[in-house]
């Protein structure tokens, strides 16, 4: 099996139009780099298939945003911001606010669910990135491995929240 591939293979293997991958190379930049020829063509490896075919699995199949896809993938962009610990907690004080628990225990497990699709995600990134033993990509990694950790700490919070305030109504 070739170590590198053309658009036009790319195509074929995700069935996906050229005019397509050019266009998720747009929207995830960073995970999408791509190498080119001296002629300008794109080079792609093995890990871009990947990162196609998880993509194609969240817009296609799970029915996800684009932007909710980048956040899944762990397409650094500060513009674009993920789902937060704000939207969470807005979440968490209508459901706490009406005296469901039970709905407030499923924001949590909704946040923590995420957070393992993420993760997942980010190990398959991780893989490809060390089985290509880029060095250039040290900054992104590192800055994945940060956000995770962020997110985890939020979801610890909200848990602690939840539980506080579940004792309460108790």
């Amino acid at each position: 099996m070739a170590d590198t591939f053309s658009v036009t293979e790319v195509s074929r293997i995700t069935g996906l139009a050229p005019h397509t991958l050019r266009y998720y190379e747009q929207q995830f930049p960073v995970l999408l780099k791509v190498e080119r020829t001296r002629g300008g063509h794109r080079i792609y490896r093995q890990q871009h298939i990947d990162l196609f075919k998880a993509i194609i699995q969240l817009l296609k199949e799970e029915k996800v945003s684009i932007k909710e896809a980048r956040c899944r993938l762990g397409e650094p962009d500060n513009s674009i911001p993920c789902n937060t610990l704000k939207s969470s907690e807005e979440k968490f004080a209508q459901e706490f606010e009406n005296g469901d628990i039970s709905k407030m225990l499923m924001v949590v497990i909704e946040k923590l669910d995420r957070i393992c699709r993420n993760n997942d995600n980010r190990d398959k990134i991780l893989m490809s990135l060390f089985k290509a033993k880029t060095e250039d990509r040290n900054d992104d990694l590192i800055d994945q491995i940060s956000r995770c950790r962020k997110e985890t700490h939020e979801t610890v919070k909200l848990c602690q929240t939840i539980i506080r305030q579940g004792f309460r109504v108790n």
